[in-house]
């Protein structure tokens, strides 16, 4: 009774000081993850006298000496690891990190740390067990995208009714806010029925919200208000009209090729056409899809432009289906439709008439409106920048929180992602 009394007690204090070095190696793994992390946001990583995770991916792993000045090391010793013999501590810098969104905008992602330490048993090797237990733990610090938390900006500065819902219109922003920029005393007119359903509702101005209309949550007003986020997205070259130079009508099961079409694309009639993956430059004319049609593409962006006069948006009406997703990587990641940010034209996008829309990307015309009008919108991903929006129909969007579907990633910060 007294032997197992005794191993009883030996297991316990063994098994504490093992958990308990467990839990402070974690401590001293994300420590030095953070701090080695950070320091390759900052650049300091390959200026400071002891540089790391420098040079061309891949990297190859390193592991500390007791006394090394490299970042990472020098706070798992802070920490109480890497001091001694008995520890060893590893860097190493993987691309990609299963469940997490790091950023592919840097050259080095993420930095992992791992932290191992030789425990002396003392009770349990009088009782045949091994006289040294080892301990480890890992944490993997990344760069990660911020996300704008809005999926609607509105940048119309001084617009009356820069958002208008009317009749039994709806817009639901599932888990995403809604931004105003307009300065108008009445910047945004909910009336008739119609609801109004998102994360966040800000204005600068504004919000008049009438009949048996509603809006959950109440809209905030007097708000500061909310920048371009792809102000500094470039535009597309446009290129010759040799092979489109007019309005093209693609006949039932064409396969599009990226490229510039003059004059425009008009889907119509029964006719099923597949836009392959690229960027579509539409100079003049606009692209539309009606008559029962169907249009589909993945990986796609549509740069409208030309000039005010020959320009043309998007229309789709006349019970078209109609389902793009963005690309979502490269500079136009998460980039759907694009309207030429120079032009003013007269003509705004539209989705009407019992048009059915599936969209994953954002829709981007920044100097004229977006119109929903009896076209019934869905989407697993969308988000709209436009200078102003008017809805009679639907239009359901999900927020998307990784920011690539959509290319609402607004900056670089750092966290442990594992």
């Amino acid at each position: 009774m007294s032997l197992v009394l005794i191993g009883t007690i030996g297991f316990a204090i063994d098994g504490g000081q093992m958990y308990t070095q467990r839990q402070m190696a974690q401590g001293a793994a994300d420590a030095a993850a953070q701090a080695g992390i950070m320091s390759i946001l900052r650049g300091t990583n390959a200026t400071a006298s002891n540089t790391f995770a420098t040079g061309s991916p891949p990297i190859a792993s390193y592991t500390c000496s007791t006394t090394d000045g490299t970042t990472p090391c020098v706070y798992a010793r802070y920490n109480g690891f890497g001091g001694t013999a008995a520890d060893t501590v590893t860097l190493s810098y993987p691309s990609s990190v299963s469940g997490a969104a790091i950023s592919s905008s840097v050259t080095v992602p993420a930095i992992q740390v791992t932290v191992q330490r030789s425990l002396q048993n003392s009770f349990i090797r009088f009782l045949g067990g091994p006289s040294t237990t080892t301990i480890s733990a890992k944490a993997i610090a990344g760069v990660v995208g911020l996300v704008s938390p809005n999926s609607v900006f509105l940048l119309a500065s001084s617009a009356k009714d820069a958002l208008l819902i009317s009749g039994t219109g709806s817009l639901n922003v599932s888990g995403g806010g809604i931004a105003i920029d307009s300065d108008n005393t009445e910047a945004a007119l909910i009336k008739g029925s119609s609801t109004v359903t998102a994360s966040s509702f800000t204005s600068v101005g504004g919000v008049s919200i009438t009949g048996t209309s509603t809006s959950f949550p109440a809209p905030s007003t007097g708000k500061a208000a909310v920048a371009d986020p792809f102000l500094n997205v470039p535009a597309p070259t446009v290129g010759s009209c040799a092979t489109h130079p007019t309005l093209y009508s693609p006949p039932d099961g064409t396969v599009l090729t990226q490229g510039t079409y003059c004059g425009g694309i008009s889907v119509s009639g029964s006719a099923n056409v597949t836009f392959s993956a690229g960027t579509y430059v539409i100079n003049g004319g606009g692209i539309s899809f009606g008559n029962s049609s169907v249009s589909t593409g993945s990986g796609v962006t549509f740069f409208l432009t030309g000039t005010n006069a020959t320009y043309g948006s998007v229309l789709a009406s006349g019970a078209s289906t109609v389902t793009f997703s963005a690309p979502t990587t490269g500079t136009y990641d998460g980039v759907l439709f694009y309207q030429d940010r120079t032009l003013t034209p007269a003509v705004g996008a539209s989705f009407g008439n019992s048009a059915i829309v599936s969209l994953t990307g954002t829709l981007y015309f920044p100097t004229t409106g977006v119109t929903f009008s009896g076209a019934t919108a869905t989407s697993s991903t969308m988000a709209i920048i436009a200078d102003t929006l008017s809805i009679t129909g639907s239009a359901s969007i999900a927020y998307d929180p990784t920011g690539q579907k959509t290319g609402l990633l607004t900056s670089n910060g750092v966290a442990l992602v594992q």
